[in-house]
């Protein structure tokens, strides 16, 4: 990793866009306060109202996003009094998005519309087929797509005014049912799943997303608190507590279906808690065995490799995203990772910051069965006797990451004070396009050290600052100079950390930028 050293007289607010490469003004929620209606979405709402005597089934994605989607949907058409159902499809057995079973059963159950929502814009047969059948097909998603279906109506972010162009699938849900009325618990999904989906934290999305955070910090929404599990409200929390227990269901679907998450979100309700500990077991066993698959194939890993590409026989298909990504952030490469059962390989690729997965693999989708996703992720699946052509495919077509250099904001310790904290936090939502910002103290000094869990290396640096490493190697490592983000301390309130990234000696690597001052 390079660095460049960022130091100047202006605010922390221009320091930090300046890194992400962003105008301020896009940090700016204002315009959003007031409704103003889209006409884009008025047409699909007017769609709706036009069709409200017939009946709807919802068609989900299995992750947060989709779950959430399905969620909004379904209050929507209950509040309209619109009869509806709503299924979302297993992982393993039927994959992702609307497909021909699904059709069929719609068609026997005497549905009249199909409404897709975090999937349809690529559901070219499926759609085909419904219309045979003389079922309708409204679709709200965000997915890429070259070429649409021919549905009857799709709310989808290309379509929308530039501010709304990055929106996920259940945030466009809940915008869809702002146009109709308020209900707190549309915005708290909406936005939930924005965080969860990996979208910029930018315009309207920043505006969801705080406007759920306001809701749950003033209201009980028990789906919510029982997630958090006592832990205190805050954005890591909704990031690292919530959000992965939702998308854990699906994941190990054997254990618990995941239609069962969507009852459980779909009330604020004390009768929720009937699925809490079927939930809250699943996620520890994701846990465990995401780690066990991590440790099976860390041997296998070349430094020479540009792209990863695993497959095994042992995995789960829905922890191959989790395993992916945790490996593409390791290696800093694009990675897929690969599910074998009964001669078919299923999985999922993600990618680094400044390497377009989705385009770079859709050269070679001849070899797929199933694709999609965007760029940094991406779903597939083809048969195990074209693996070594893709393997082949890839080898022959290298990857070229652009080398990262990572800005970092100059900072002495004794800067470090409750007043930065609170302008930091004032700044949040972090997240994709503005992302947190890296800091580093040079010539540090501290009182003492030792270690936390016998490992960790924490560090005494005043009385309301400590630092800590959760690499064990740093323990004894030389340094005078820490790369961290600065928090505050979960534990102690009146203290704040520095999370060590890296501990490096001032001379030895780094890439000095001339706004340094020495």
């Amino acid at each position: 990793m390079k660095y460049r050293f960022l130091e100047d007289d202006r605010s922390l607010k221009e320091r930090i866009c300046q890194l992400n490469g962003i105008d301020p003004t896009e940090l700016e929620i204002s315009a959003f306060l007031n409704m103003q209606e889209i006409p884009e979405v008025v047409a699909f709402k007017e769609t709706i109202l036009d069709n409200r005597e017939k009946r709807y089934l919802i068609v989900g994605d299995y992750d947060c996003d989709g779950i959430c989607a399905t969620v909004i949907i379904k209050r929507l058409l209950d509040r309209l009094n619109i009869l509806n159902n709503y299924i979302i499809p297993s992982r393993s057995r039927q994959g992702y998005g609307l497909n021909e079973e699904i059709v069929n059963n719609a068609h026997e159950y005497h549905f009249d519309i199909i409404l897709c929502v975090d999937n349809g814009v690529t559901a070219y047969e499926p759609i085909k087929l419904a219309k045979e059948h003389g079922i309708q097909v409204f679709v709200i998603d965000h997915h890429e797509y070259s070429e649409l279906p021919d549905f009857e109506a799709l709310l989808h972010p290309n379509l929308l005014p530039e501010a709304y162009h990055d929106m996920c699938a259940a945030g466009l849900c809940a915008l869809l049912s702002d146009h109709f009325d308020y209900d707190e618990l549309s915005a708290v999904y909406g936005g939930l799943a924005t965080i969860a989906d990996m979208v910029p934290v930018l315009r309207y999305n920043r505006y969801l997303i705080k406007r759920m955070y306001d809701i749950l910090k003033t209201e009980d929404i028990l789906p919510i608190r029982y997630l958090l599990n006592d832990a205190e409200l805050d954005y890591e929390s909704l990031s690292y507590t919530v959000i992965p227990k939702i998308n854990a269901i699906s994941r190990l679907e054997e254990l618990m279906n995941v239609n069962h998450m969507v009852r459980y979100l779909l009330e604020n309700d004390p009768s929720c808690r009937q699925y809490l500990g079927y939930i809250e077991k699943i996620n520890r066993i994701r846990k465990e065995d995401t780690r066990l698959m991590y440790d099976s194939v860390k041997a296998s890993i070349r430094d020479e490799d540009s792209f990863l590409l695993i497959r095994s026989d042992t995995f789960k298909e829905g922890l191959c995203g989790l395993l992916a990504n945790r490996l593409m952030n390791e290696y800093h490469k694009p990675v897929v990772i690969l599910s074998e059962k009964e001669g078919e390989l299923k999985g999922s690729g993600r990618s680094p910051a400044g390497f377009d997965l989705y385009t770079y693999l859709k050269v070679f989708s001849e070899l797929f069965h199933t694709f999609g996703g965007h760029e940094q992720a991406v779903g597939l699946s083809l048969s195990t006797d074209d693996y070594e052509r893709l393997k082949e495919d890839i080898r022959n077509n290298p990857c070229v990451i652009p080398e990262k250099m990572q800005d970092v904001l100059l900072i002495d310790s004794d800067k470090i004070d409750p007043g930065l904290l609170s302008q930091l936090e004032a700044l949040q939502p972090y997240g994709t396009s503005f992302k947190e910002p890296l800091f580093a103290m040079r010539n540090v000094s501290y009182a003492s050290r030792f270690l936390v869990a016998r490992k960790y290396p924490k560090f005494v640096i005043s009385r309301q600052l400590e630092a800590i490493s959760f690499d064990p190697s740093d323990a004894n490592k030389p340094f005078d100079t820490m790369i961290g983000r600065i928090k505050r301390d979960r534990y102690h309130k009146n203290r704040i950390s520095f999370v060590i990234e890296e501990l490096l000696q001032f001379y030895y690597n780094l890439d000095i930028s001339k706004e340094v001052t020495l």
